[in-house]
C-alpha cells in the first residue's frame, strides 16, 4: 500500500489502479508462491548432485556457482518469453471488449501516458518475479565462479527482455480488437522475433550453396568476431547472447549494441501502439483472414465468368441451407478455419514452403541442416498444438464471450450432440495439420536414412519404419488429446481468452513439469548405477513430450526393447484422450448451462 500511495502521488492514478486491483486479488499472492516453489525446487533438483557433494566436503562445491547461475537465468528467461505476453496482451483489448477505453478517454491522460501507465502495471509484477530469484543468485554467488559484474548483466538482459515482449504486446493489444487475437498475434509476432532472422541466414547460407558459395567463408573475409555473428544471427533474443558468452562475462561492446537495439525495437513497438490506440479503438467486429478468402473466390468467380478458367472449382459450395447438423454446417461453413477451400489454400500455403525449405536443406549434408531438420518438427509441433488449443477453448468460450451460446443451448439439440458437432471444424483442422506432418516426417526419414549415418557411431543404426511409426502415432494420438483437453477447459471457464491462456498453460505444464520433478530426480538418484538407462529414459515419458524428444534424438536403443515403451505411452495418452472426450460428452449440459434432465417416472 505505501508503494500505491507513493504512485498517487507522484500523479500515475492508472499505474495505481493496476496495482491495487492486482493486490485485491487472491490469485495474485497464489502465482507469486507458486512461482517462488517452482523456481526454488527446479534448482534443488537441478543441483541436488552439487549440494550433496557440499554436504561431504565442503571444498569441493567451490566455483559451482556459475553452472547454477546460468541455470537460473536461463529459467527466468523462459519466463518472460513464456508469460509476459500472456501477462500484457490484454490490457488494451479488455478495455474495448468492455467498453471502457472510451472513459479513459475522456480522462486527462492522454494517449503516451495511458500506455506508460499499462505497461508499467505489468513491467512491475514481472521485476517482482526477477527479484524472487535474489537468494538463490546470492547463493550462487557464495560458491564462487560468479562475479558481481556477471550478475548486473544478467538482471539487466532479463529486464531488456522484459521491456522488449511487454511493449509487443501493448502494440498487439493496441491494434486488435479482441484478446484472442492479441494473445495469437503476441507469440506468433515473438517467435518470428526471435527465431526468424536464425531462420533467414539458414535460407541465406542454403541459396549460396546452391549457387556454390559458402556464407560463412564470405562473412569471415569480412572479419568479423564471434559476438558481431551471435548478434547477426540472434540480434532480439537476449538469451542467446547471454548463453552464448558464459562462462565467460558479456563483452561490453556486444552487450551495448543488443541493449540498443533492443530499446530500440520497444520503443518502435510503443510508436505502434500510440498510432492505433486512437485509431483502431472503437473498430467493428472484421475478421481479415475472411476477408481475404473472400477477396480470392470473388477474383476467382470473375475469372470464371470472363471465360479464363472455365469450370475450375477446388472444392464446391455447400448448400445455403443445412439438411441436417446444423451446427456442424456453420462450424464448415461459416468459420475462416472451417471451410475446406480455405483450409486448402493454407494447406497449399504451407506445403509449398515446406517443400521449398527441405530441397534447399539437401544441398547441404552438414550440421546446420541437421539443426534446421530438428527445429522444423519442434517448430511443426509447437503451431500445430498452438492452433489446436486455440480453436478447440474458442469453441464454447467463444459462444460465451460473443454472447451466442444461450441461442446454442435453445436449440432442440442435446449437449452431447451440440459439442461433437462443434468438434466437427476441429477435425478438418487436424486432418490439414496432419499433410504437413507427413512432408516433414518422411523427409526426415529419408534424410537420416541417407546422410545422416556420418553423424552416428558404427554401432548406431537408425530405423526408418520405427521413427515413422512412432512420428504418426504421436499425431494421431496428441493432437485429439490437446483438442479435448482445451475443449474441457473451454466448456469450465467463462471467458474466451481465459479459456485459451489457461489451456496453454496445462499443455505446458503437462510437458514440463514432470520431466522437472520426475524425470530428472530419477536420473540423478540413479546415476552411475549399471543397467538403470532404460528406466531413466522410461521416466521421461510421464511427460507427453519425452517420446517425441527420444525419436527425434534417434533414441532407437531405447524404443526398439521391442518398441513396448513406445505402445504403453500411446495406449496411456490415448485412454486418457478418450477419457477426457467422455467426460466432455456426459457433463456437456451442465458445462452449457442448461438445466439438467429430470429422473423419468
Amino acid at each position: 500500500m505505501r508503494f500505491t500511495r507513493l504512485v498517487v502521488n507522484f500523479g500515475l492514478p492508472l499505474l495505481a489502479k493496476e496495482l491495487t486491483e492486482q493486490a485485491a486479488r487472491k490469485r495474485t499472492f497464489r502465482i507469486r508462491v507458486a512461482y517462488a516453489g517452482f523456481m526454488f525446487l527446479t534448482a534443488f533438483v537441478f543441483f541436488y548432485e552439487t549440494l550433496r557433494q557440499s554436504a561431504a566436503s565442503p571444498l569441493a562445491v567451490l566455483g559451482k556457482g556459475r553452472e547454477m547461475y546460468a541455470v537460473l537465468v536461463a529459467t527466468q528467461f523462459a519466463g518472460i518469453y513464456l508469460f509476459m505476453p500472456a501477462m500484457t496482451c490484454g490490457l488494451v483489448t479488455q478495455e474495448k471488449e468492455r467498453a471502457s477505453l472510451q472513459l479513459l478517454f475522456l480522462t486527462r491522460l492522454g494517449p503516451w501516458t495511458i500506455l506508460f501507465e499499462k505497461l508499467l502495471g505489468r513491467l512491475v509484477p514481472m521485476c517482482c518475479f526477477l527479484l524472487l530469484s535474489l537468494p538463490l543468485l546470492g547463493f550462487a554467488y557464495t560458491l564462487g565462479g560468479v562475479s558481481s559484474s556477471m550478475i548486473w548483466t544478467g538482471l539487466w538482459i532479463l529486464v531488456l527482455a522484459a521491456i522488449q515482449m511487454g511493449t509487443l504486446a501493448l502494440a498487439c493489444s493496441a491494434y486488435f480488437r479482441t484478446t484472442v487475437g492479441a494473445f495469437i498475434a503476441s507469440y506468433s509476432i515473438g517467435f518470428l522475433m526471435l527465431m526468424g532472422p536464425y531462420f533467414v541466414w539458414m535460407l541465406l547460407y542454403l541459396v549460396l550453396l546452391l549457387f556454390g558459395a559458402d556464407l560463412e567463408s564470405v562473412v569471415q573475409g569480412f572479419g568479423s568476431s564471434a559476438s558481431v555473428m551471435s548478434l547477426m544471427v540472434f540480434p532480439f533474443c537476449g538469451a542467446w547472447l547471454f548463453m552464448t558468452f558464459m562462462p565467460s562475462s558479456v563483452a561490453t561492446e556486444s552487450l551495448v549494441t543488443h541493449s540498443l537495439i533492443l530499446l530500440s525495437l520497444s520503443g518502435m513497438f510503443l510508436v505502434v501502439a500510440r498510432r492505433c490506440l486512437v485509431s483502431r479503438a472503437f473498430l467493428p467486429p472484421r475478421n481479415f483472414l475472411v476477408d481475404f478468402f473472400q477477396a480470392i473466390d470473388r477474383t476467382a468467380f470473375r475469372r470464371n465468368e470472363k471465360g479464363l478458367a472455365p469450370g475450375i472449382v477446388v472444392v464446391p459450395d455447400p448448400p445455403l441451407l443445412p439438411e441436417d447438423n446444423p451446427i456442424a454446417w456453420r462450424e464448415t461453413t461459416k468459420r475462416a478455419l472451417g471451410r475446406s477451400r480455405n483450409l486448402v489454400r493454407i494447406l497449399l500455403i504451407v506445403e509449398i514452403s515446406l517443400v521449398t525449405f527441405c530441397a534447399l536443406l539437401t544441398l547441404d549434408d552438414g550440421v546446420p541442416s541437421r539443426i534446421a531438420i530438428t527445429l522444423m518438427v519442434l517448430m511443426l509441433w509447437a503451431l500445430a498444438v498452438l492452433v489446436v488449443a486455440v480453436q478447440s477453448a474458442s469453441l464454447i468460450a467463444g459462444e460465451r464471450s460473443h454472447q451466442t451460446l444461450d441461442v446454442l443451448c435453445a436449440t432442440p439439440i442435446s449437449g452431447r450432440e451440440i459439442v461433437l458437432q462443434k468438434f466437427r471444424g476441429i477435425l478438418r483442422l487436424m486432418f490439414v495439420l496432419a499433410v504437413p506432418f507427413v512432408t516433414i516426417f518422411l523427409y526426415d526419414a529419408w534424410w537420416k536414412t541417407q546422410i545422416a549415418g556420418q553423424f552416428t557411431s558404427p554401432g548406431e543404426r537408425f530405423s526408418g519404419p520405427l521413427y515413422l511409426a512412432c512420428s504418426a502415432l504421436a499425431v494421431m494420438v496428441y493432437l485429439p488429446l490437446v483438442a479435448w483437453l482445451s475443449l474441457w477447459i473451454g466448456l469450465m471457464v467463462r471467458t474466451q481468452s481465459r479459456a485459451i491462456i489457461w489451456s496453454i498453460a496445462v499443455i505446458v505444464a503437462w510437458c514440463v513439469v514432470p520431466f522437472i520433478f520426475i524425470a530428472m530426480p530419477l536420473s540423478i538418484s540413479l546415476q552411475g548405477k549399471a543397467g538403470t538407462d532404460h528406466l531413466q529414459m522410461c521416466s521421461m515419458l510421464t511427460s507427453p513430450a519425452g517420446i517425441i524428444f527420444l525419436n527425434e534424438f534417434d533414441a532407437d536403443d531405447f524404443l526398439k526393447q521391442p518398441g513396448m515403451p513406445m505402445m504403453v505411452n500411446f495406449a496411456v495418452y490415448g485412454a486418457a484422450a478418450v477419457v477426457i472426450r467422455g467426460r466432455c460428452l456426459r457433463n456437456a449440459d451442465r458445462w452449457l448451462g442448461r438445466a439438467e434432465a429430470s429422473p423419468e417416472l
